[in-house]
C-alpha cells in the first residue's frame, strides 16, 4: 500500500500543472456551443428576434485563473473588475443586464445571471462556479446582453427559479446542412421537466403554467402550437453561415409583450436535452 501511494505521489509530482491548465484553456477555447463560436455565423435571424450584445469578452488563460478560487471570502474581486474593465466600460450604471459564460446561463438560480455594473464580478465567479459544478464548459468567456422585454402586467407574469420568466419555449433540431427542421420538442416538456422541480413553490407555478392547477386564462398547448407554426414558416428566413455543420438544437422564446420570437440559445444537437438519434 505504501508503494502505491508512494508511486501516486511521484505520479503527481512529475505532471506539468500549467501545461494541463493551457490544454484545458485551448479545448475549452474550441468549443462549439461557446457563444463566440456560433452566435457571429448568423447571418440573419430573418422574421425572429434578438436581444442586443452589450458585450462579449474573452478572457485570457491568466485571466480565468483568478476565478479558480472556491472560497467567496479569497476572491479577489478588485482584480476580477480590472480584467473585466472592457465589458464594465459598455455598460450602463442605471440598467439591469442578463449574463452567461461561453456556455451556461445558470437558469436554476437565475438572480445570479442577473448584474448590473456593480455586481458583474460577483455574480460572474458565481456563475463560473457553479457552470464547474454542472461541468458546461465555457469558463472562458462571458456574455452580457440586454434583458428580454416583459409584460408590464403582473397577471401575466409567472417566475419559476429564482426570478426566471416562465415564457413559452420551443426546442428546434435543425440539419445546417440541408437546412430542414428535423423535429421539435416543448422546451418546457410536463413529464420531462416536472419531476426534478423541487422547490414547491416553483412547482406550483409550473402545474399552473401547463394548465394541471388553477384558472389559467392561457391554454399551454394553443400558445406552444401558435409560436410552432410561425417558427416552421419563417425557420427559412434564418441563415446561418456553412460554417454550421450537423443537426444543431436552437431555442426560440415566445415573448407575448411584443409578440416577438426571440432566437435565444443554440447547440449541437447531440448535446442538448430531448436529442433523440431515431429521429435524425
Amino acid at each position: 500500500m505504501l508503494d502505491v501511494l508512494k508511486k501516486i505521489k511521484m505520479d503527481l509530482q512529475n505532471i506539468d500543472w500549467e501545461q494541463l491548465k493551457l490544454d484545458d484553456y485551448n479545448r475549452d477555447r474550441e468549443y462549439p456551443e461557446n457563444w463566440s463560436n456560433w452566435y457571429p455565423y448568423i447571418l440573419d435571424f430573418g422574421k425572429f428576434s434578438t436581444v442586443d450584445i452589450v458585450s462579449n469578452q474573452i478572457l485570457t488563460l491568466e485571466e480565468t485563473k483568478l476565478f479558480e478560487e472556491e472560497c467567496y471570502e479569497r476572491v479577489n474581486f478588485e482584480k476580477i473588475n480590472d480584467i473585466l474593465k472592457p465589458t464594465l466600460d459598455k455598460m450602463d450604471s442605471l440598467k439591469i443586464y442578463n449574463i452567461k459564460n461561453g456556455c451556461f446561463s445558470d437558469k436554476f438560480n437565475f438572480d445570479v445571471s442577473l448584474v448590473t455594473k456593480d455586481t458583474l464580478a460577483e455574480k460572474l465567479w458565481k456563475l463560473n462556479y457553479d457552470s464547474h459544478l454542472y461541468d458546461t464548459g465555457g469558463y472562458t468567456e462571458i456574455v452580457v446582453r440586454e434583458i428580454i422585454p416583459n409584460s408590464l402586467s403582473e397577471k401575466d407574469n409567472l417566475f419559476i427559479y429564482h426570478g426566471m420568466p416562465l415564457r413559452e419555449e420551443v426546442r428546434v433540431f435543425y440539419d445546417m446542412d440541408k437546412k430542414e427542421i428535423k423535429y421539435w420538442v416543448d422546451y418546457w416538456d410536463y413529464e420531462y421537466c416536472a419531476k426534478n422541480i423541487y422547490n414547491k413553490n416553483d412547482r406550483i407555478i409550473f402545474d399552473y403554467f401547463h394548465n394541471k392547477m388553477g384558472n389559467r386564462e392561457v391554454n399551454h398547448f394553443d400558445e406552444l402550437h401558435y409560436i410552432w407554426d410561425r417558427i416552421q414558416a419563417d425557420i427559412s428566413s434564418l441563415k446561418f453561415d456553412k460554417a454550421l455543420t450537423g443537426v444543431w438544437s436552437i431555442d426560440f422564446l415566445y415573448n407575448k409583450y411584443d409578440d416577438n420570437i426571440y432566437l435565444i440559445d443554440m447547440a449541437r444537437g447531440f448535446r442538448s436535452a430531448y436529442f433523440d438519434k431515431n429521429k435524425i
